[in-house]
């Protein structure tokens, strides 16, 4: 196995900030809801990032590398993922480069690998 891929996400980056993450494995995108129980595979939980006002589903997206670089899977979630503007297909994986632009839900999220 690799050591992985750093890479950076830049959340709604007026409002929110950045997050740093290095993608070694799979890492779940999605948000906690303090009304139901946790999920226990979420990697990344954007919940304090306004994740429900955003639409992001509760399991939403997959980040995972390999030797060529990182890539994004949408989960099935309920307002769909975006990349670059264009909706991605349920459980395809998408190669992501830096200064895509993700939007999960209404979330928009800045790629900096």
């Amino acid at each position: 196995m690799s050591e992985g891929h750093r890479l950076i996400l830049m959340i709604d980056a007026e409002r929110h900030g950045s997050v740093t993450l290095t993608v070694d494995h799979r890492i779940v995108v999605g948000r906690s809801d303090p009304a139901e129980p946790p999920v226990e595979t979420l990697g990344l939980d954007l919940a304090p990032y306004g994740g429900e006002r955003s639409g992001v589903s509760r399991v939403h997206a997959a980040l995972f590398s390999d030797v060529d670089g990182i890539y994004v899977e949408d989960l099935e979630s309920t307002s769909g993922t975006f990349l670059n503007g264009l909706r991605l297909l349920p459980s395809r994986p998408y190669r992501l480069r830096g200064g895509d632009e993700l939007e999960l839900g209404r979330a928009r999220v800045t790629v900096r690998l």
